[in-house]
């Protein structure tokens, strides 16, 4: 299956045509996607496998933590099952703002970052160990720093490509460290008034419903990766 088969516009067209984001931020996000899909390309080769389906959250994603009323973090992307083309099935989810203010090193690095995170969803899926997905309960944002960094797999075992290896681990500290997209994202997004939602860590959790379990579809080349 080509990788533009493997991308999913649906939801951006619609905040599109409902005018919740604007012409200007509808047509910056598409100029920018030659980048991401360059990017999601270079991850592909440099690992070997297909990536996984791409859909897009066009509202700035954030999440509050019960410990502090003052501590909040921004979604970028995140790996989690979706329903794709009648599936449902591990998928990796772009938000709108960031594929638009994201650097390009940036956005190579997230998309690597999101590989991992998808091939330990897979890894975990396949032996049935849904409770290691779960983990504690994320009421800080340094408990869910450090329930991101548990839930992948080593970039240097998956990814052939000593340049893009190193530049993951620059990037992510554990989570995305860059001022300027920070600034970006709330002079160009949120100070414009455009969508904004708020979640929790927990609501935000990959969850898989006891009756959807026989309904996931994995990749069955990751699993020939996985096994022994």
């Amino acid at each position: 299956m080509s990788l533009e088969r493997r991308i999913n516009f649906d939801k951006v067209y619609e905040y599109g045509e409902k005018g919740i984001i604007g012409k200007e931020e509808f047509t910056s996000f598409f100029e920018r996607m030659p980048l991401l899909e360059k990017a999601l390309r270079e991850t592909e080769e440099a690992s070997g496998l297909q990536y996984p389906p791409v859909l897009f959250e066009p509202a700035l994603t954030i999440i509050r933590y019960p410990s502090s009323t003052f501590s909040g973090a921004v979604i970028y992307a995140s790996c989690k099952l979706m329903e794709y083309k009648g599936e449902l099935q591990p998928c990796v989810v772009f938000s709108v703002p960031f594929v638009i203010l994201s650097s390009e090193d940036v956005l190579r690095a997230c998309a690597v970052h999101e590989f991992l995170h998808y091939i330990y969803i897979t890894k975990v899926l396949s032996k049935g160990n849904y409770m290691d997905l779960a983990g504690e309960r994320l009421d800080s944002i340094e408990v869910h720093q450090a329930y991101d960094e548990t839930h992948t797999v080593p970039p240097g075992e998956w990814i052939r490509n000593a340049e893009l290896v190193e530049l993951v681990k620059k990037i992510f500290n554990p989570n995305i460290d860059d001022p300027d997209l920070e600034a970006a994202i709330r002079e160009k997004w949120i100070e414009k008034g455009l969508p904004v939602k708020y979640t929790t860590a927990e609501e935000a959790k990959l969850k898989i419903p006891i009756e959807e379990i026989q309904r996931v579809r994995l990749d069955m080349k990751v699993l020939q990766r996985l096994a022994p």
